[in-house]
């Protein structure tokens, strides 16, 4: 008994290590063993199933054929059974098991009961499952695109074309309904959608004639599926799940569950795609989503398809309907035999005398009626399109009527599906006027070219910037031999202007590229300037657009009026002489009593100190008399010493406005400050003003200007002696003179001088710009002052206008260019600050014919060494001598035997690098070589009188470098 005890434990010990489900049932098919598996596969232990049906175990719709199987066995030989049924797991889900039994019978035969095995085959199954899906969704995407191949177009046949294609996709998926609804928008712009195919399974309600699901607002009931759609996304889930505002319209259709897909068309949203389910409430799988997308695509590919042939017969129509109304010929030539005319439009028949019945009757009409000189060129147009595809080609036809007419065709090939042209479609345009103007054109054209030449004037015509014509009074203004040699070149290469400095509007205001106006310096070959007025237009020039350009020498014309506007100043200044005069002598007056006195003082403070000093004994209480008495000396000289210099400050402020003035660079421009120019025209008309008028600065915060100052002077200093000449003497309480300055807008600048006098009268106002006119009396005026201002305002690129009235004054307006608009402001190097460190003693060298300067610059600088020439060429001869000795060389400008820009041209070469140690000083009294080369350096420049500060602050700069710095 031992023996077979042990084997039947292994036997068991195996049967339960087994995965497959071991059982055994008797004859009634009551389970009466499981083996551990079946925990694994139902979620039943054995023992609460053992005792019960093995069927019950099974999904009810199975246990009726699978009882017939275990029936079948109780008859059948014991051979084994192979069968699918799904189980039901303690949880209520299904699972597939493949069933292996067979029966047990005894010696006599009898049948005993049953065994077998259950195997997990579930994920077998729904593979199989998901593979007979796919196959059964492809196969009905495969015949509904055929459908959609024959399906007809048109409202009611679009219904029911669409229902044949969405049959096999509803039958593939077991849906109940499938349907598609297209968006479209109202007159006020809101998205409806409407029902516009559908089939239904049987016994499903057809809703496709529900007047409901046409045109009905998707907002704000379905918005939600409005945005998701929109964005590519899916509708898809029970509909009691869904919001009320979508069951109110999906309840009463009996759908319990849907998927909505959406149809796009060029990525934009055009409709959608539904799939419901009306008699149970089913989920969609992924793969079944995956599936129904690719109908989706397919359906909206051939909406697009709509889209685009319906497109196409609209722009057809269009077309035809152009090509009747147009005034060109279009028309479409067959190029296989027979060759033929496809379509002419109907303006042939108006412009060519010949109906399009005419051309489709002949093919050969072309080539009869065209000029014999232009049949090859007609021949390759509509034989070998290709080769002048896009590119015009002009043509002379001979009308019916035997007018010849100038037709400028332009073609392109039709290509077949292999590529190879099989039609050529082209434009006929008239251009016979055209033909004619251009004609002429060219014969006013040689015209031209001989008046260009017959001027005294040079031109030039230019395209694209550059020279194509130049006559020759243009070869000799520039200054070469030959019209070709300016051939090519652009003619802003010979204009010299700096465009960030030039006051007024810019020198091209077309846009047109070469258009140069206005006053313009233009360089010569050999480096020299004429000055000429310029005068640019656009023109056509040999057929193509152009810009011809005539400049008219004005240099001896601007020279001359350069002398006059001079000759205005200096008699502007000899009319102040006496108030300037009267200015420089009031100072002068107390500066000269003032040092002639601290001279007298200093002397009898000299002779008292020596007689106190000779006497052996002096009185007790002396001493501290003699200090408290030298102190009030000593203060009263400081303030005697204080108003010389004051007065000695307000002469050096005289002469500098004089200097200012009287500066005949009247070319130059460079920024200026308005009010420093009024504050200087002030000064200098101060003796006017005094005892006339009672003199008003309103001033404004204005940006500066780009002019010529001494100009400016001119220009204000005119007017405010006007403005005082204008008003008697004797009552300057009752009178005044008001000057204004003020910003009109970004880029202007208006100053104002207002008065108080007598005013002109109306019928002189419209006058007083104009040379030699003048209101004063014989022997006051000239008649030249507003005339020459008016002209420097206007070369300003600015504007000057008066307003008077009689008995209550005049106004004078200047409107000038300012800085902001086209020109950037500049940034000059300030002064060095002083530095705390500690001061070296230098060695300077003091070049100047002035002893008085000399002795002065010592004095001023007594903490170097200060060593000091006479002239330009003594200073030569001591740097030669000892060339890194000096730290810093103080020269004047000005000199008679060798002059300050001689003496640094003399360093530069033989020493080069002292010369950068140079600090040039002057009195003012420049010709224009000495300003254009203190111009050109960059060495530090001082005026005299001296501002010490500045004058020790620079030296000392160049003593802390040291002779080895250059």
């Amino acid at each position: 008994m031992s023996e077979p005890s042990r084997s039947d434990r292994f036997h068991r010990q195996i049967i339960d290590s087994l995965d497959e489900v071991v059982f055994h049932t008797d004859t009634q098919g009551v389970v009466t063993f499981l083996n551990p598996a079946w925990t694994k596969l139902t979620g039943y232990r054995p023992e609460e199933s053992v005792g019960r049906a093995f069927l019950d175990a099974l999904h009810p719709k199975d246990r009726e054929q699978h009882q017939q199987r275990f029936q079948d066995l109780l008859a059948q030989p014991p051979e084994p059974q192979r069968f699918e049924a799904r189980a039901l797991s303690r949880d209520g889900a299904e699972r597939w098991v493949e069933v292996v039994t067979r029966s047990l019978r005894g010696e006599d035969g009898s049948v005993q009961g049953f065994c077998g095995t259950l195997t997990d085959v579930s994920e077998r199954r729904r593979t199989h499952d998901a593979l007979s899906q796919r196959e059964r969704y492809l196969a009905a995407l495969v015949e509904m695109q055929q459908r959609l191949l024959v399906a007809q177009h048109g409202e009611e046949s679009y219904k029911e074309s669409y229902r044949g294609v969405l049959e096999p996709i509803g039958q593939a998926t077991g849906a109940s309904r499938v349907y598609v609804f297209l968006l479209h928008r109202d007159e006020g712009g809101q998205v409806l959608m409407s029902q516009r195919a559908e089939w239904c399974a049987p016994g499903i309600q057809v809703e496709l004639d529900n007047p409901q699901l046409q045109n009905l607002p998707m907002e704000p009931a379905f918005s939600r599926w409005l945005e998701r759609l929109s964005q590519g996304d899916k509708i898809m889930g029970l509909v009691k799940d869904f919001p009320e505002t979508e069951r109110t319209l999906l309840v009463p259709q009996n759908i319990q569950s849907l998927l909505v897909l959406p149809l796009r068309v060029n990525d934009a949203l055009v409709g959608f795609i539904g799939f419901d389910h009306c008699q149970e409430q089913r989920q969609w799988t992924q793969l079944e989503v995956d599936l129904l997308s690719a109908v989706a695509g397919a359906i909206s590919l051939e909406l697009e398809h709509r889209q685009s042939e319906s497109a196409l017969r609209e722009r057809e129509t269009r077309y035809r309907q152009l090509a009747e109304n147009a005034s060109d010929i279009q028309y479409r030539y067959r190029l296989e035999n027979p060759r033929s005319f496809l379509f002419v439009s109907r303006v042939v028949s108006d412009q060519l005398g010949y109906s399009p019945e005419e051309h489709y009757a002949d093919p050969e009409l072309w080539h009869r009626r065209i000029h014999p000189g232009d049949l090859p060129a007609l021949t390759q147009l509509l034989e070998n399109p290709q080769s002048v595809s896009n590119k015009p080609v002009v043509l002379r036809f001979t009308c019916r009527d035997g007018r010849t007419k100038w037709l400028e065709h332009t073609v392109a090939p039709v290509l077949n599906s292999s590529g190879r042209a099989v039609s050529v479609e082209g434009i006929a345009r008239d251009i016979t006027d055209r033909r004619e103007v251009e004609e002429a054109l060219k014969m006013s054209e040689a015209s031209f070219r001989i008046l260009l030449e017959g001027v005294t004037d040079a031109a030039a015509i230019q395209r694209d910037g550059r020279i194509v014509y130049a006559n020759m009074a243009l070869v000799t203004t520039l200054g070469f031999d030959r019209p070709d040699q300016l051939i090519g070149r652009a003619l802003m290469r010979f204009v010299e202007d700096d465009l960030e400095e030039v006051p007024g509007p810019p020198p091209d205001p077309s846009g047109i590229k070469g258009m140069i106006t206005g006053e313009r310096r233009l360089v010569r070959r050999d480096g020299k300037t004429r000055v000429a007025e310029l005068v640019s237009l656009p023109l056509l020039f040999d057929g193509a657009p152009a810009v011809v350009s005539i400049a008219r020498d004005v240099t001896e014309q601007r020279q001359l009026q350069a002398r006059l506007t001079l000759a205005d100043r200096l008699a502007s200044v000899g009319t102040l002489a006496a108030g300037i005069a009267h200015e420089i002598n009031n100072p002068l007056a107390f500066v000269i009593s003032n040092l002639s006195f601290l001279s007298e003082e200093m002397r009898r403070s000299q002779l008292s100190m020596e007689s106190t000093t000779s006497t052996a004994a002096s009185p007790a209480g002396s001493g501290p008399k003699l200090r408290q008495r030298a102190e009030l000396d000593l203060a009263e000289w400081q303030e005697v010493l204080s108003e010389a210099y004051e007065g000695a400050e307000r002469v050096r402020q005289i002469v500098r406005q004089l200097k200012t003035f009287s500066r005949p660079d009247e070319e130059r421009l460079s920024p200026v400050d308005i009010h420093q120019v009024l504050d200087s025209v002030v000064m200098m008309a101060a003796n006017e003003i005094r005892h006339r008028a009672q003199l008003h600065r309103d001033y404004a915060s204005v940006p500066m200007v780009m002019a010529n100052e001494g100009r400016l002077c001119q220009v204000f200093l005119n007017l405010v002696v006007n403005a005082a000449q204008a008003i008697p003497e004797g009552d300057a309480q009752r009178h005044s003179i008001r000057l204004v300055t003020r910003r009109l807008d970004v880029g202007r600048v208006l100053i104002e001088v207002q008065d108080s006098g007598s005013g002109i009268p109306r019928e002189a106002l419209g006058r007083i710009f104009d040379p030699f006119f003048t209101t004063k009396p014989v022997g006051v005026g000239t008649g030249l002052g507003l005339s020459i201002c008016h002209g420097i305002i206007t070369n300003l690129g600015g504007e000057i206008s008066a307003d008077s009235e009689m008995g209550k004054g005049s106004t004078f307006r200047v409107i000038l260019p300012s800085l902001e608009p086209r020109t950037r402001a500049r940034t000059h190097a300030a002064l060095p600050a002083a530095q705390p460190a500690t001061q070296r003693k230098g060695r300077v060298l003091v070049v100047d014919d002035e002893p008085g300067v000399g002795k002065v610059l010592r004095r001023i600088l007594k903490e170097h060494e200060v060593e000091v020439a006479s002239g330009g060429r003594q200073a030569l001869e001591r740097l030669q001598r000892e060339p890194d000795f000096f730290d810093a060389v103080l020269c004047d400008v000005m000199m008679p035997d060798l002059g300050g820009k001689d003496l640094y041209e003399a360093v530069r070469k033989t020493q080069a690098g002292l010369e950068r140690r140079f600090i040039f000083v002057s009195g003012g009294a420049f010709t224009t070589n000495a300003r254009e080369f203190l111009e050109a350096i960059p060495n530090p420049k001082l005026e005299k009188p001296f501002n010490e500060p500045a004058l020790r602050q620079i030296v000392q700069d160049l003593v802390s470098r040291g002779p080895s710095s250059r």
